[in-house]
């Protein structure tokens, strides 16, 4: 009586421990197989076909004076990079297709794209007295997109 006793606990003991081992297989098979190793994240660049001038930090108030006197001495498609408390930035200068890009890589995470179509030289003017607002009054709105998508 005690050995059927003890046979019993043991394959009940081990009933236990195969159905244990049955529901974390389960269970692990529907959650997934988890993270990938790489970094899941959009990385702050410009497109390429821009000659970009790296600026450091400065006031986006000075960073279009300087983008206004490098797009006046060089014809082509120029952005500058620089960074503020808040965000890394590339403004994006395109004279031909006459438009102004800001990329923006905020602390959070954030990767937005803004684009301003028509009249670069003044947008840059107005912003270089104006706080670095690229928003000029009388000019087209922006248009804005998240970079994820």
């Amino acid at each position: 009586m005690l050995r059927s006793r003890l046979v019993k606990n043991l394959l009940l003991a081990a009933a236990m421990l195969l159905l244990g081992y049955a529901f974390v297989r389960f269970f692990l098979s529907q959650v997934g197989p988890g993270r990938p190793s790489e970094l899941a994240a959009v990385v702050a660049a410009p497109p390429s076909g821009y000659e970009i001038v790296e600026l450091g930090e400065m006031a986006p108030a000075r960073a279009a004076h300087e983008l206004g006197s490098l797009l006046a001495a060089r014809p082509g498609r120029i952005g500058i990079r620089f960074g503020t408390p808040r965000a890394s930035l590339y403004w994006l200068a395109d004279p031909a297709a006459d438009t102004l890009e800001e990329r923006a890589a905020g602390a959070a995470g954030t990767r937005l794209a803004t684009t301003w179509t028509g009249q670069v030289r003044r947008r840059l003017d107005w912003a270089a007295t104006h706080g670095g607002d690229l928003a000029a009054p009388g000019l087209a709105p922006p248009e804005r997109r998240n970079l994820y998508h």
